[in-house]
Formats: structure tokens, C-alpha cells, sequence
């Protein structure tokens, strides 16, 4: 087998792993349902609400628009005028890589939780899905368009039935006829810069570097807290993602049982404050600017962590008032696991041991640097799972 392994190419390799997890569903769905469901009975329209989840999930994907970029360069000297015709290509494929995702995880769902007894409906939900996240996202970028996958979310939050959903397809369907319009020059170069950036990031690992960029505030960063406090009001565009993982953590919980309140919190709590912790991230990783900043790290350090902790303990407050449980020292263990995460050094390629493992060529110290802070999280919410459940 090691042989066989030896062969293959990293990403071949790395292809192969993944789709024999993904598989999983598929021969061990009576044991994936042990794992997650136990002896619990399962919610009524568990299926259906994982299927809203994602549903909202791929909607929100494709309206940030990763698909609208064109090269400067051919802008300048190459433009025949046939833009839209490559950024219609592009959102088709983004649209059918997302959505068939969206597939996967009903199929994997249905096999673990059941499958729903309307399936018109499920077809209904995903069409008029596909149609709303197609249309708004060959427009301009705007606010109502996060009605959709807000929409959607709320409605498996709710756990709402078919007339209600119906309702949604009926409301998706018509919110989808305004037709597309011309994107811009700026648009597109800064779609492609935007590129770039994730095209670096993804080639050296440094997930980093893809945190929201700042946007002007009112706030004068006068002291250490009050610079914290900009940094994350700076960072408002990451909100909706906030609210959006908000929505999605209830309904896993609820169809997921065997996992505790803990873990859901403390997941998505840390999510959905990485964000906010941009400011800080990029002062410490950037020289230029961190000399600017005339106070010592540490302070920098627990300034960020008073913010992120008031950020934190709102999100998980709001987490109880649907239906999750409230979990004090997961609020701290949180903020202190995303300043971890955003002050670690750069990443030290050369640095580290490798090892072998089943044939697979592990760089073990570049994923202990890499995991920096994520550590800290798990390991905490080990614990308090442990005296959470005792």
C-alpha cells in the first residue's frame, strides 16, 4: 500500500483521503448516526433544515462575487468588449460547484437523518436558491441581496414547515427578476487584486492575509483599547458572515445531538470573531505599521482580548436566545484563542520536523505553526466539554 501511495502525486494524494472521507455516508451511515445522533430521536425535518443551512451557506458564497475580476492589463490593451460573456462563464461554474456541494451534503443528510417526505419541495427550495443567488450576484453589490440567504437560514432555524417554505420559494422567485447590469472597470481590478491575494494565501498557507479589510470609522484609536475597538468597527463587513454562522449553529445542534452546546459555541463563536481581530492582526504582522502604534504588544494583546471577549460574549448570548445553552468560559477561551491566532509569528517554512505518516509526507512543524491558536480552542473546549457533560 505504501508503494501505491509513493506513486501518487501530493494533490492526487490529497484527492484520494478526501474522497474516501467524504464517502463515508454512503457505507457508514448507520454508524455516522450513532456518532451524531445517538439515542436521540430525530428532529422532524432535520434533513430539510441542514438543506436550508446550506442552501443559505452556497447563496452567500456566490454573491461575494469571486468570479467578477479581470486582468488589468487586457482591460488596457486587450478589452474587445466581451466581459460579460467570461464573467457568465465563471458564475455558472461557481454556481454549479456550489450547489453541487449543496447536493452532496442532502444526499450525506438524508442517509444519516432521513430523508423528507416532499421532495417537489426540495427541488423548489433549491431552483429558487439557484435563480436568487445567479441573478443578484451578476448585479452590483448591495445590501437586500442578504435577504436571501438570511431567508433561507431563518426558515431551517425555524424548522419551518411546507406551507411556510413554499413561501420562501414564492419570495426567492420573485426577488430574482431584476435583471444583471454592467460591472465596472474598478470592479473587476479590484476582483482581481482581490484574486491575487486568496491565490497567495491558498499557495503559502497564510489563511491570515484573506481577514475582511477596514473600512473608515469614527472612532480616533487614542489608546490601546480604543484602537482595539476600531479595528473591530473597522471590520463591520464581516457581520453578516457573523449572523449568518449565528443562524446555522442551532439547526446543527439540533440535528446533531451527540454534539454538546460547547462545541457549537465555542466553534462558532470563534468563527465568527476571527474577523473582527483584523486590526490587530494586521499591525502585528506588518512593521511598517506596528511602529505607529507607540505601546508595548502586550498591551495590544489584552486590549484585543477585552474587545473580542464584549464580541464574543454578544454572539453567544444571542446563540441562547435560540435555543443554544450558555457556556461563561467558552467566551473567554475564544477571544484568547483568536489573539493567538492573529499574533503568531510568519510562518517559518524551513522551521520543523517532518514525518511520515501511512505514506503520507507530513510537515509537522509547519502544521503546528499553522494551527496556532485553533490548538488553544480545541483543546479548551476538550475540557470544558468534559465537565460540561459530568
Amino acid at each position: 500500500m505504501r508503494q501505491v501511495l509513493a506513486r501518487l502525486s501530493d494533490s492526487a494524494l490529497v484527492v484520494f483521503v478526501l474522497g474516501g472521507l467524504l464517502s463515508l455516508p454512503f457505507y457508514k451511515a448507520d454508524g455516522l448516526r450513532e456518532r451524531f445522533v445517538g439515542a436521540h430521536a430525530v428532529a422532524p425535518g432535520s434533513t430539510t433544515a441542514v438543506l436550508l443551512v446550506s442552501l443559505a451557506i452556497a447563496v452567500f458564497s456566490l454573491l461575494r462575487r469571486n468570479h467578477v475580476w479581470a486582468n488589468p492589463a487586457q482591460l488596457t490593451w486587450d478589452d474587445h468588449g466581451d466581459r460579460a460573456k467570461s464573467l457568465r462563464r465563471r458564475l455558472w461554474l461557481a454556481l454549479l460547484s456550489r450547489f453541487a456541494v449543496v447536493g452532496y451534503v442532502f444526499v450525506a443528510a438524508g442517509l444519516i437523518l432521513g430523508w423528507p417526505s416532499d421532495l417537489p419541495l426540495v427541488g423548489a427550495l433549491i431552483a429558487a436558491s439557484a435563480l436568487f443567488g445567479f441573478r443578484w450576484a451578476n448585479r452590483p453589490q448591495s445590501w437586500p441581496e442578504l435577504g436571501g440567504p438570511f431567508l433561507l437560514a431563518l426558515a431551517g432555524v425555524l424548522f419551518a414547515g411546507p406551507i411556510v417554505l413554499w413561501g420562501v420559494v414564492a419570495v426567492l422567485t420573485l426577488a430574482a427578476f431584476p435583471s444583471g447590469r454592467a460591472v465596472r472597470r474598478d470592479v473587476l481590478v479590484r476582483g482581481w487584486n482581490a484574486r491575487i491575494l486568496r491565490s497567495v494565501s491558498a499557495a503559502f498557507g497564510d489563511a491570515l492575509a484573506l481577514l475582511p479589510p477596514a473600512r473608515a470609522v469614527r472612532v480616533r484609536p487614542s489608546n490601546p483599547l480604543r484602537f482595539a475597538l476600531a479595528g473591530a468597527l473597522a471590520r463591520r463587513s464581516a457581520l453578516p458572515f457573523a449572523v449568518l454562522v449565528l443562524l446555522a449553529t442551532p439547526v446543527l445542534r439540533h440535528a446533531f445531538p451527540v454534539v454538546g452546546s460547547v462545541w457549537w459555541v465555542g466553534l462558532g463563536a470563534y468563527f465568527s470573531t476571527v474577523p473582527f481581530a483584523g486590526g490587530l492582526a494586521e499591525v502585528i504582522r506588518t512593521p511598517g505599521l506596528r511602529r505607529w502604534v507607540p505601546t508595548s504588544t502586550r498591551v495590544l494583546k489584552f486590549a484585543a482580548l477585552a474587545v473580542l471577549t464584549v464580541t464574543a460574549a454578544v454572539w453567544a448570548a444571542t446563540a441562547v436566545l435560540l435555543g443554544l445553552s450558555f457556556v461563561p468560559l467558552a467566551v473567554p477561551l475564544v477571544a484568547w484563542a483568536v489573539v493567538r491566532t492573529v499574533t503568531r509569528p510568519d510562518i517559518d517554512y524551513t522551521a520543523g520536523v517532518s514525518t511520515d505518516v501511512g505514506g503520507v509526507y507530513l510537515p509537522v512543524g509547519l502544521v503546528f505553526q499553522v494551527l496556532r491558536g485553533p490548538d488553544l480552542l480545541l483543546f479548551g473546549l476538550l475540557v470544558l466539554s468534559y465537565f460540561h457533560s459530568s
